[in-house]
């Protein structure tokens, strides 16, 4: 018998039961995961980006825990979509000001091979 953690990360926002009620069905749903003791989710923390949760489990033999945490990780990659909740991941704003303090306007840049890499600015 062996423990298995699967640590999930979700978008601020999103319904905590729901997001536990997911994580358990999929524990639930797997053949390999043991039923005694029965799996748990626990909400650990308020990420930078995420809020993290934790699914706690048990395996009955050492070599399943790979392919349980493979099937456990897609199935609650689906569970999430088909219940609209976002597993989350890093996001980082980037504000850019000249010196006299005013927002710099976007820059976006085109990767189409005739115009050489050229940013949008530098076409105008």
């Amino acid at each position: 018998i062996t423990r298995v953690l699967i640590k999930v990360g979700v978008a601020y926002g999103s319904d905590l039961d729901k997001v536990k009620k997911v994580l358990l069905q999929a524990a639930h749903d797997n053949p390999r995961v043991m039923t005694d003791p029965e799996p748990q989710v626990f909400f650990l923390n308020f990420g930078a980006s995420t809020l993290d949760h934790e699914l706690r489990l048990y395996v009955r033999e050492l070599r399943d825990r790979s392919y349980t945490v493979d099937e456990l990780n897609r199935s609650i990659d689906r569970l999430c979509r088909e219940n609209d909740i976002d597993i989350a991941f890093n996001q980082l704003e980037v504000y850019l000001h000249n010196q006299q303090g005013n927002e710099v306007q976007e820059v976006k840049r085109t990767l189409s091979p005739d115009d050489g890499g050229q940013t949008a600015a530098d076409k105008q």
